[in-house]
């Protein structure tokens, strides 16, 4: 079974992502920055899922084209993980008030449910008993929150002696760090100003257009490289099929509430074709060898 340990990781090197591509994000001019107009978590969960191949052949993209800026394919896992952080963020800064009232149902029920088999368990000598005498409380939304997180790492610690001896089981501690983290976002979020807000709006719309851009361009070397096999396209496969190609964004307003990102209906994205790469190429290798000639 999968670490529950790795899975809690996930937020984690999120944020770190985000951190790491920070500077790029700012870097883009507004002209440059394109709305969202994909599902981020089938996006970035498909470019994460073809990584694996893409980086297997970054040794021959070097070598075939070596005017290509491969930091378009180191940076993408990072892009991808960065623009999760901040779509996880965009959802927080515009979840309509209820949301948060039956998340906080959710995550009360929760605590109680661990909490009293962590009880149970201390009183068998499966768990220490001092570990649960840190818990906040069930007063207040930030309480419950960290007393989620704690329970469940307090829980995972010990779960190769509890695993089948209480009701708990592994997805119940899944879901506790998610919706203790969810949480305190949400509180952390909404403690701030709607120009706070608007710029969680834009963060998303800049991280996606970092993604998308090295995307495109991790798709037209392995087409020119892949141009005999023919497989480029099952490779890293067009994340528009069906959908419109992405425009520039609107900046959203710090006057009031931030606006939200419209749909695009534009044009089917072009198929980035082996003989466009291979002609680019070709180009700049001509302008190289006639700046050497003079």
């Amino acid at each position: 079974m999968e670490s529950i340990a790795d899975w809690a990781n996930d937020e984690k090197l999120a944020a770190e992502a985000m951190a790491r591509v920070a500077p790029d994000a700012a870097a883009l001019s507004e002209e440059e920055v394109t709305q969202v107009n994909l599902d981020l978590q089938q996006a970035t969960g498909t470019i994460l899922g073809v990584l694996p191949e893409v980086m297997a052949l970054r040794e021959k993209i070097v070598k075939d084209l070596p005017a290509f800026d491969i930091a378009h394919i180191d940076k993408l896992e990072d892009y991808a993980l960065a623009l999760r952080f901040a779509h996880a963020a965009y959802q927080t800064a515009t979840q309509p008030p209820d949301d948060l009232r039956d998340l906080s149902n959710e995550a009360l029920a929760l605590r109680e449910r661990l909490l009293a088999d962590a009880k149970a368990l201390s009183l068998r000598n499966l768990l220490d008993p001092r570990k649960l005498e840190s818990l906040k409380g069930a007063n207040g939304i930030q309480n419950v929150a960290q007393d989620l997180q704690m329970l469940s790492q307090i829980l995972q610690e010990s779960w190769p002696k509890i695993q089948g001896k209480s009701a708990t089981v592994a997805e119940e501690l899944q879901a506790a760090s998610r919706i203790g983290t969810r949480l305190t976002r949400i509180v952390g979020v909404r403690e701030q100003s709607p120009a706070q807000e608007a710029a969680v709006i834009e963060q998303r719309q800049r991280v996606f257009t970092l993604m998308m851009r090295a995307y495109d361009e991790a798709r037209a070397a392995i087409a020119f490289i892949r141009r005999r096999e023919g497989d480029a396209e099952s490779i890293t496969p067009n994340l528009y099929t069906g959908k419109g190609r992405p425009r520039p964004a609107n900046k959203p307003s710090t006057d009031g509430p931030p606006a939200t990102e419209p749909t695009s209906t534009t044009q089917e994205l072009a198929a980035i074709t082996p003989e466009a790469v291979a002609a680019a190429v070709a180009a700049q290798k001509g302008g190289s060898a006639a700046k050497s000639r003079s």
